[in-house]
């Protein structure tokens, strides 16, 4: 071949979409987090499966905007959801990805057990339209489909591998990196390579990522610090140190932290007994102390930009003196409480009983590891909790887990009536404008009665190597992975 025809072939090659010299470096990732199978249903992070798997919706960096991904399109109405495919895309083991896979996958959710049952449940029936688009009938609305599809992942597997009943041991998805098995060491490190067939090669950074699990902090910093690894997780206190180790650190929102007071029927029955403890309590000192200083205290559960978010809500700001006001105005009452807490949230759960201390509330703290709290916190013991409760995914799933009769985080199945009737306006509203409306006079209810407050960001921080890596973003509310394919390698 003459020396110009190489370089036109060469120039092709770097033009094309799929080309695999649009990608470059291995990206190694420390991260507590350990595989133990690529099962998508009972995964609680995206840390491993959005290496090799794609939802049909994504969520972008804020959290809250959803993004096509194999999904191009969608339409929802009470009756249900209507999703139009991308075309051309196949699965890692060169199957087809088509509506009948989506069927496939989302009857597997739906008829599973574990978390995706109570998400997909309402569905009656879906369908296979066409080859390129799936209806999923509802019956009814179901504002948190859609999003639930986003937060929670809804992660296509080939048909061929789930039939075969082999993904679990092995990942095939449509993701832009394939499973790398002879060099993937079980428990110690996965390995993926960039899928040469993958739709959107352009977006897509790495060529290879190389995931190790070192389940201590302070070992998995010093694998960044030695060359090991280029990103880690880590805490503030360790991403304090970055700079004069000659590394970077970014930070970032994750989940939204609260006051839980899951029992408004004996402890926290009377609505001027929460408003007190709401301005005794002071978030910014929880940011201080645990998150190293970086974070922000918010006026309600759901964030702006969520259906729900109402701006006439403005919380309940620190106030002693105001709650220390409407305890006299009770008689300033004898109350005890235990506070369910877990060991790395200890020095939270401390300042929450200096706090309440201040207006004459004694808190009682039971310690125990995150395990055993996250398994008792909700069994009706505690009357409270500090934590997210759970994923956001908007505000009918807000109302369903802290407020329905048989919501998880009501574990006294107490009836809140004003909740009730705006949610059931919400429901029945035939507007966008409608339902938005019945959702924001929710959260005012919640507001006004103080069932919910202290809201403040529990931080996330990667640490890094800039020398190697630049455009580390994360996504609000995602605690366990950065966004992969955004990253950029350099260096060897």
């Amino acid at each position: 071949m003459s020396a110009r025809k190489s370089l036109v072939a060469l120039g092709i090659l770097l033009a094309s979409p799929a080309g695999v010299l649009a990608q470059s470096g291995t990206l190694r990732f420390g991260t507590n987090q350990q595989l133990d199978d690529w099962e998508t249903l009972t995964k609680a992070n995206s840390t491993y499966l959005s290496l090799v798997y794609e939802p049909l919706i994504e969520l972008a960096p804020d959290g809250v905007t959803l993004r096509p991904r194999l999904a191009t399109a969608w339409k929802e109405s009470p009756a249900g959801l209507e999703l139009t495919l991308r075309k051309g895309v196949t699965f890692h083991d060169g199957t087809p990805f088509d509506a009948a896979a989506v069927v496939r996958n989302l009857e597997r959710m739906r008829d599973s057990p574990g978390q995706w049952r109570g998400i997909i449940s309402p569905t009656d029936k879906i369908t296979a339209a066409d080859p390129l688009r799936v209806v999923i009938a509802t019956g009814k609305p179901s504002p948190n489909l859609l999003p639930n599809m986003a937060r929670r992942g809804a992660m296509m597997v080939s048909p061929k591998a789930l039939e075969s009943g082999s993904y679990k041991l092995a990942a095939v998805g449509t993701g832009p990196w394939k499973l790398e098995e002879k060099d993937t060491v079980k428990g110690l490190k996965t390995v993926v390579s960039f899928y040469d067939k993958y739709y959107d090669a352009k977006s897509i950074g790495p060529a290879r990522i190389e995931v190790t699990t070192i389940r201590d902090p302070d070992s998995l910093y010093n694998a960044l610090r030695t060359g090991q690894v280029d990103i880690v997780w880590t805490n503030p206190s360790l991403a304090a140190r970055t700079k004069s180790d000659g590394l970077d650190s970014a930070w970032f929102p994750s989940v939204l932290w609260h006051l839980q007071m899951m029992d408004t029927v004996k402890v926290f029955s009377s609505v001027k007994l929460r408003q007190a403890v709401c301005h005794a309590m002071n978030p910014q000192d929880y940011i201080d102390a645990a998150l190293g200083g970086k974070g922000q205290i918010h006026t309600q559960r759901l964030r702006e930009g969520f259906a729900g978010h109402s701006r006439e809500v403005k919380g309940y700001a620190h106030d002693l003196a105001k709650a220390k006001k409407l305890m006299a105005e009770l008689g300033n009452p004898k109350l005890s409480f235990t506070l369910a807490t877990f060991d790395t949230q200890r020095s939270i759960a401390e300042l929450f009983r200096s706090q309440m201390a201040q207006i004459g509330i004694e808190v009682k703290i039971d310690l125990m590891t995150f395990g055993q709290f996250f398994s008792t916190f909700r069994s009706g013991k505690f009357p409270a909790a500090i934590l997210t409760d759970s994923q956001e995914t908007g505000a009918y799933d807000y109302y369903l887990y802290h407020y329905a009769p048989s919501g998880t985080g009501n574990p006294l199945h107490t009836e809140f009536r004003a909740v009730e009737a705006a949610v059931k306006e919400a429901l029945a509203a035939t507007t966008e404008q409608g339902a938005r409306a019945g959702w924001e006079k929710m959260t005012r209810v919640i507001d006004e009665q103080a069932l919910d407050c202290g809201f403040f960001d529990y931080t996330a921080y990667w640490a890094y190597d800039p020398k190697r890596l630049s455009n580390v973003v994360s996504t609000t509310g995602d605690v366990a992975v950065f966004r992969y394919r955004d990253v950029k390698v350099s260096g060897k």
